[in-house]
């Protein structure tokens, strides 16, 4: 008993810094785009040029809300509260918001997967 208490000590202590999916800024795998927000509001940059600031999302930054780039610069948000997952891409003329159903088509090989890091690791904490 005191072997477990001790192993579920070790892995709730490795919760204590945010995980990847909740650091701020992130910056994009290939470095060209920065996520943040901005008094809770969703915000893509490159550099100091502003390229995204979605006030019509969904979602605000709150405690439940996990971020990931994925490596075709794809911003992955998903909603724990909600249980909603949403995707930021960037199209010919602007980043566009999209929300994933998780269903699959008949193609699986085509089919958006989001980050594997991007569901919370860690028991929440309140």
């Amino acid at each position: 008993m005191l072997r477990l208490l001790f192993v579920l000590a070790l892995l709730l202590a490795g919760c204590r810094h945010p995980p990847a999916n909740r650091v701020l800024p992130q910056r994009s795998p290939d470095g060209r785009y920065l996520f943040d927000f901005e008094k809770g509001t969703p915000l893509i940059r490159a550099g100091k040029k502003l390229l995204l600031r979605d006030q019509n999302a969904p979602f605000r930054q709150n405690p439940h809300l996990y971020w990931l780039w994925d490596d075709a610069d794809r911003l992955w948000v998903y909603d724990d509260a909600g249980k909603r997952v949403y995707y930021y891409q960037r199209q010919a003329d602007a980043w566009r918001r999209h929300y994933w159903s998780g269903r699959r088509s008949a193609h699986p090989e085509r089919d958006l997967l989001p980050p594997a890091g991007l569901y919370p690791p860690c028991p929440a904490q309140h």
